[in-house]
């Protein structure tokens, strides 16, 4: 085998990893919005929090910090909307699973 041919597999071989990969990731990723989604649907309570953080680079952030029944509990994740553009130091509402408060919905997100 030549060695052009021999570059052009392995070219093929680590390209087809690299897609792997990153369908693997995003499938994961799916599951786990998923999970997250059914679990506060099954059983959740309203509340509020605090918005410590937001990012807007290659995407959008934002870190929350909730207290729920003299616990506190920190969020980091994503938003789809933000109608009332809000920022560091607004209150958020959000759904929280009763069983489970780590999990949350924030306003921003369409499942909410």
């Amino acid at each position: 085998m030549s060695q052009k041919a021999q570059s052009v597999i392995t070219l093929l071989i680590i390209f087809a990893v690299i897609i792997g990969a990153l369908y693997w990731l995003m499938k994961e990723s799916d599951e786990n919005r998923k999970y997250i989604v059914d679990t506060v649907n099954r059983n959740y309570e309203y509340s509020k929090g605090i918005i410590t953080d937001v990012k807007s680079y290659k995407g959008h952030s934002l870190d929350v910090e909730y207290i729920i029944k003299g616990k506190k509990y920190k969020y980091s994740g994503g938003w789809t909307k933000n109608p009332n553009n809000l920022g560091e130091g607004d209150s958020i509402r959000f759904r929280y699973s009763v069983e489970n408060p780590e999990l949350i919905i924030t306003e921003l997100q369409n499942e909410y």
